[in-house]
Formats: C-alpha cells, sequence, structure tokens
C-alpha cells in the first residue's frame, strides 16, 4: 500500500501528523468532550455524525460510513492515491521523502512525463488556434452555444483546423516522432512513417485526469458530420471508461456543496459551470461504469443524476443509479423539464431554475414509478410495481422500507399492506434465486449501507465487544486466542481484522491496521474505533463475551446434530441415529447440565 516510499518514512510523517489540524483545513470541527464533531465533507447532512478521535488519530462518519487516519482523509478528499497523500503530508510537515526508484520504474515515469508533455503541446496548439483568425468559424460556434471566453479558457478548448495533418507538423517539428503521435492517439497512421491528425475541423475539449493532467481529447463537429463527438482512442493514459469530464475542476465544488452532478456531455458541464454549477461532472458520452463510480466515490457518497430526459437517458440514469448504490452512494435522479438538456435548460431558466431541478430530484424508486406510470398508465398497476419490486425488496432500513412502500402504495393509488404483502412474496421467490440486475442495488436504497442495520443477536454483540478489546489490549488477543482460536468470527470483515492483529502483533496500531485492510474493512475498522468500551472491569467483560460466543457455537452445533439426526432416521442409518443421540446428550448436558438429555 504504500508504494514506492519506505515504511519508516511513512510512519515518521503519520506520528508529525495531527489528524485534527489537516482535518481543520477543510471543514470546521466543534470539540465535544475528547472528540470533535463535523458536517461530513463527504455527503449531506445537516446533523453532525463526522467524528475525529484526536487520541487514535482517526475519523469515522455514521451517517456515511467512510473512516480511516490522515492518509485516508487526504484520499478521499484530494482525490489521491496513497503514496500522493504520503507525498502531501510531508510536503506540510517537512519530512523529506527519497526517490526509490528502480530504472524500470524510473524509465516507466520518464515515458509518463513525456507523455503528458506532448498533450500539453497539443492542448497549446489547438488553444492557440481558437484564438486566431482560422478559429473564427470556431469561436463564432461557440459564441452561437453562449459559451463565454471566460469559461472557453477555464475549460481549455480548442480548435482543430481543416487539413490533414497541422497539428503533426507542428509536433514534429518539435521533434516528436510520427510513432508516438500514433501511440498517443494524436494522429492516425497512413502508411510507414506517414499519418493524419485525428482531430480535422472539430472543436477541442482537453479531457484530464483527477489530477488536472491532459490525458486526451474530445473532438465535436460543428455541423452534421458524424460521429458527432470523437474521442481520443483506448491507450495507456486513456481510457475513457476510467475518467470522468471536469472532475479536477469540481473537486472543491463537491466538497463545498456535499454532493456532485452527474451528466452526460461536455458541453452540459461547461454550460452549467458558467451558470455557477460548480459540482458537474460528466462520463465522456459513454455508458456510465463502475470504475467511474469508484471514482466519484473517492469524493462523495451523495450524487444527483441529470441526464438527458429522453429515452436513452432515462435508462442510463437509471443503470448509473443502480451501479453508484451498489457502491454504497446516496443517489437521486433529476428529471429536465421539457425534454430538454442541462445545457438547453439553464440556458433558458439559469441558475435559479437549476435550483429548483436539484431540489426536484427524486429516489431511485420514485424515478421507476412515474416512468413506469407513464409508461403502461395507471390502469397497469401489476406491471408498474414489478418494476419497483426488486429496489423495495432490496430496502435495509425498516424507516425508509415503510417509506417507499408508502410512495409506492400512493402512486398505485391501493393500500400500503397490499404492497407490503408483494414485497414479502416477492423476497420468498428471490431467496433461492436472485435476479442479476437485483443485486445492483441490493446494498441500499438512497441509503449508506452500513446505515439502519439489522439488530444485532447476541453472538454478534459478543463478537463486537470482544474486536473491540482486542483493538486496546494487546493481552486480550492472546487470551480471545487461547480460548475460542484464531478463526471464529462469524462476521467476516471482523475475522479479517483479527487475522490483521494477529499477524501486526505487538506492532498493531490504527494506523498499521488501516494499511492492511482493504476499503469495507476500514470502515467496520474505524467505527469500532470510535466506540467507547463498556465498564470497567476487562476481565469480566472478556469472560461474559467468550462465554456467550462458546454457547452460540453450542447451540448451532446442536442444531446442526438434530438436523444430521433427522436425517438419519429417515434413512433407518440405526448406526448413525445412535452415534448421533449420544452426541446431542453429550452437547446438551455440558451447556445445560446432566439432567437434561434426549431419550435413546
Amino acid at each position: 500500500m504504500s508504494g514506492r516510499i519506505p515504511d519508516e518514512v511513512i510512519e515518521d510523517i503519520r506520528q508529525k501528523s495531527d489528524i485534527v489540524e489537516v482535518v481543520s483545513r477543510y471543514i470546521s470541527l466543534e470539540k465535544r468532550g475528547r472528540n470533535y464533531v463535523a458536517l461530513c465533507p463527504f455527503h449531506q447532512e445537516k446533523t453532525p455524525s463526522f467524528n475525529i478521535n484526536p487520541e487514535k488519530q482517526i475519523f469515522h462518519c455514521f451517517g456515511c460510513g467512510v473512516g480511516g487516519e490522515v492518509f485516508k482523509f487526504l484520499m478521499l478528499i484530494e482525490g489521491l492515491s496513497f503514496p500522493e497523500a504520503v507525498r502531501l503530508q510531508g510536503a506540510k510537515v517537512g519530512v523529506v521523502i527519497p526517490e526509490q526508484l528502480s530504472p524500470r520504474d524510473l524509465a516507466r515515469r520518464s515515458k509518463q512525463q513525456r507523455a503528458m508533455q506532448i498533450y500539453a503541446l497539443a492542448r497549446d496548439f489547438y488553444r492557440a488556434l481558437l484564438s486566431r483568425d482560422i478559429g473564427a468559424k470556431a469561436v463564432e460556434y461557440l459564441a452561437g452555444r453562449n459559451l463565454s471566453e471566460t469559461v472557453r479558457e477555464t475549460f481549455q478548448l480548442g480548435y482543430a483546423p481543416e487539413g490533414w495533418d497541422n497539428l503533426t507538423k507542428f509536433l514534429t517539428a518539435k521533434g516528436i516522432s510520427i510513432d508516438e503521435l500514433v501511440k498517443l492517439g494524436l494522429a492516425q497512421s497512413k502508411a510507414p512513417g506517414r499519418c493524419y491528425d485525428r482531430f480535422r475541423n472539430r472543436i477541442i475539449f482537453p479531457i484530464w485526469d483527477p489530477q488536472g493532467r491532459v490525458v486526451g481529447f474530445g473532438g465535436r463537429t460543428m455541423g452534421d458530420d458524424l460521429p458527432k463527438y470523437l474521442n481520443s482512442p483506448e491507450g495507456e493514459y486513456f481510457n475513457k471508461g476510467q475518467l470522468l469530464y471536469g472532475l479536477h475542476l469540481a473537486r472543491r465544488g463537491i466538497r463545498e456543496q456535499g454532493y456532485a452532478v452527474l451528466m452526460e456531455g461536455y458541453v452540459d458541464v461547461v454550460s452549467t459551470y458558467q451558470h455557477g454549477v460548480t459540482n458537474a461532472v460528466a462520463s465522456l458520452g459513454t455508458a456510465f461504469t463502475r470504475e467511474q463510480g469508484k471514482l466519484l466515490m473517492n469524493y462523495t457518497h451523495q450524487v444527483v443524476i441529470a441526464y438527458d430526459s429522453d429515452s436513452a437517458g432515462v435508462k442510463a440514469a437509471v443503470r448509473a443509479a443502480e451501479i453508484l448504490q451498489e457502491l454504497g452512494g446516496q443517489v437521486r435522479i433529476a428529471t429536465i423539464p421539457e425534454g430538454k438538456d442541462p445545457d438547453e435548460f439553464i440556458q433558458k431558466y439559469g441558475q435559479p431554475g437549476w435550483a429548483d431541478v436539484i431540489k426536484n430530484s427524486v429516489s431511485l424508486i420514485q424515478f421507476k414509478l412515474l416512468q413506469a406510470v407513464k409508461q403502461y398508465g395507471l390502469r397497469e398497476k401489476k406491471k408498474i410495481l414489478l418494476e419497483v419490486l426488486p429496489n423495495l425488496a432490496a430496502v435495509a432500513s425498516p424507516l425508509e422500507l415503510e417509506e417507499a412502500i408508502q410512495q409506492t402504495a400512493t402512486v398505485l393509488q391501493v393500500n400500503w399492506e397490499t404492497v407490503l404483502a408483494e414485497v414479502k412474496k416477492f423476497k420468498r421467490n428471490s431467496r433461492k434465486t436472485t435476479p442479476v440486475w437485483d443485486k445492483t442495488v441490493k446494498n441500499s436504497h438512497n441509503i449508506p449501507s452500513n446505515a439502519n442495520p439489522a439488530p444485532k443477536d447476541a453472538r454478534s454483540n459478543a463478537e463486537t465487544g470482544l474486536l473491540r478489546l482486542a483493538l486496546e489490549h494487546q493481552d486480550i488477543v492472546n487470551r480471545i486466542e487461547a480460548e475460542l482460536g484464531r478463526e471464529f468470527f462469524q462476521n467476516p470483515d471482523y475475522q479479517v481484522i483479527f487475522s490483521a492483529i494477529l499477524e501486526l502483533g505487538a506492532q498493531v496500531s490504527a494506523a498499521r491496521l488501516f494499511d492492511k485492510l482493504k476499503e469495507p474493512q476500514q470502515k467496520v475498522l474505524s467505527e469500532l474505533l470510535v466506540q467507547e468500551i463498556p465498564g470497567e472491569n476487562l476481565d469480566q467483560i472478556f469472560n461474559d463475551l467468550v462465554s456467550t460466543i462458546k454457547r452460540a457455537s453450542g447451540k448451532a452445533r446442536l442444531e446442526e446434530l438434530l438436523m444430521q439426526l433427522a436425517v438419519a432416521e429417515k434413512a433407518g442409518n440405526t448406526e448413525r441415529v445412535l452415534r448421533l443421540r449420544q452426541e446431542i446428550n453429550f452437547n446438551i448436558m455440558k451447556s445445560e447440565g446432566p439432567e437434561r438429555g434426549v431419550a435413546t
């Protein structure tokens, strides 16, 4: 996880960092007891649920579930990789990070730097032509779209003129080979040693990675030529399914407003930005991907989807919402009135009109209900209900489910008990065979995956308590292992965390644990660490928790033996029946005393 940075340097930076000071660079904190609280920068909320524990140097949000240590916070808030976050904080605390690159890594870095330089030169070439006489037609087109010179400069728009090799001549004159131009998607090969420009007679939209480096281009025709949009080809540095247009500019707006707006096209983002919408990104004119969803989740879990209002846009919006919800996002879908796209709408109604669009956005279930009513009409209530049943069945929170059922019942004009009965029936029928598309929304319905969890049983609570003790006391780790072994947790995330504790041994710490764990377990760990240990008698707490788990294990084993006994009796296997009854009696006497038993 530490990349090429030595572990001792990472630890030095961590020791010199104060998570309270780091977080306070971005959001306002309020001290409450030993901890600090704030409104979470990663999702919208009115009541602070973002907690910082300065003693353990960790943060956790009880609203959206994100958590971690100082480097994780920087990764999320700035959209950085782990090494980038370490380097950023290292510069803040004055720790020099030595370079430890192999010859192969040095060659790779040199190649990447040259590629970025070539892309930057191409961008500057296109930008320069837009401001000259040759770009007059392009300027006129952009002015006709009401895109100001200021916003054109902000997004570094350019112009690729007519002609076969304008860019090629410019770049080869600077010592760049034709082979490089072809590999970077700036030109297409015509014959060995010859090529022609990929973009000709088009408005040019540079495409950046999250760090603000140009990695490709999109070209839009100014007439009826096809394709209307042409992107750089897929390559080593450009993968449209892993990038979001305008993200490097939207990062600050997303952080300040607490949510992102997902759009379809370049012009939508540029045009709405001009009208004050600084938190919008676009999916590069392709179907929204899981990789793009993961990228967006680095910045916020709150997303409003504002796609075009045509049938294709509606289908794409639903699919994007399902992907984002599967990743733990809280998603709403906006409907652009009058069948317009965001660009057309904001040009006509401005920022106030756009604010109403966002305000009137609805949950995925509400959106699908509205679309189904349009498609089938209210008489086809069964068809409408079938559209949303998988989503209703996936709602984890009883309160959220009740609200969603009430909404559905209101739209269908039926009793809410009728909808509830259909949801229960759907769940029963889905236990053995879950529809593939239903799995995309199984985590939540516009709520974080960890919000409003189902009530825990005694064993689950005991597992939580034991792991909480293990995180604080190394001697208890050894006692847990002696009493229950190394692998006894039924909660898979807890087992991963406990295994990491055992592996680290005496070197265990919250920060080192975060380094070893993946995203799902990091969230669980941060939530555990901000919880208090109830009571002061650790020995008594430990013994009670271990006893609870042993009793639960014994009960589970007894139930398993009884099931095996029923099978053996049905099969007439007398020998096995006898053996199972003896084991059952032994288990009962061990847990409840010798007076209870099974008659033989």
